[in-house]
């Protein structure tokens, strides 16, 4: 589900005016234990532009921690389209062995998107959707003081995994690519691996497939990095 780097292309510098932020709540059974687990779905919301590594400004309300939810019982973490899916038996008792290891875990809106992107490698599912995961994650701790580890840990894996996409051709719209390559550059620059951070800003600028606003805003983000800025605030 590529609803974070797909969907938001381009909104770094362009606002979308909307209604402020409301949600549907839906119930949905937990596909492993059949558990009730709760979703409040957005429907609308007022944004503002982006920051640069694409998380939505403005009046969203909860909307990244409303994303991903879990199974209060036994921890399965995902979308609501992951609590939609069937599964057989077979796959249901492979994925409750490996939930175990979070028996103990705190359940929060962050560990939520940590276990969900876990899961997700596990059953080997798309090396983007993995990294959405721990994008959202990485979001929701954004100004958290406290977990400055735990953030750059999700944006190290969120580089990883984009980049095991472009390797494995994930994403069929080529223009696409210049716009992954600017946001793994962005996930360097902010874990301050700033050498990668420029190569890969690079590859964002001289991408002759690349969105029109890709040049301008990797070229700037660039320059930061060359400072060895890991401003995480912008």
């Amino acid at each position: 589900m590529r609803i974070i780097i797909i969907a938001l292309i381009g909104l770094v510098f362009f606002s979308n005016t909307a209604n402020a932020h409301t949600c549907s709540t839906e119930k949905v059974k937990c596909p492993i234990d059949g558990k009730t687990v709760e979703f409040c779905v957005t429907m609308s919301m007022t944004t503002f532009g982006s920051f640069y590594d694409f998380q939505k400004k403005g009046a969203i309300g909860n909307h990244y921690e409303e994303l991903i939810n879990s199974c209060p019982k036994c921890h399965f973490s995902g979308y609501l389209s992951d609590f939609k899916k069937n599964y057989t038996k077979d796959e249901r008792n492979k994925i409750k062995n490996f939930l175990i290891k979070y028996k103990e875990w705190e359940i929060n809106d962050v560990t939520e998107c940590q276990i969900a992107a876990e899961i997700k490698g596990f059953k080997n599912q798309k090396n983007d959707d993995i990294a959405n995961c721990y994008l959202i994650g990485s979001y929701l701790i954004r100004t958290d003081t406290t977990k400055i580890i735990l953030r750059e840990k999700f944006q190290i894996k969120t580089e990883k995994y984009l980049i095991l996409a472009i390797k494995n051709n994930e994403y069929e719209d080529i223009s696409v690519i210049a716009t992954i390559n600017y946001l793994i550059a962005e996930m360097n620059r902010r874990t301050r691996n700033f050498d990668k951070a420029i190569l890969h800003y690079e590859k964002a600028i001289n991408d002759p497939n690349k969105k029109d606003w890709v040049e301008k805003v990797a070229t700037k983000q660039k320059k930061i990095a060359l400072k060895k800025d890991d401003d995480n605030s912008i």
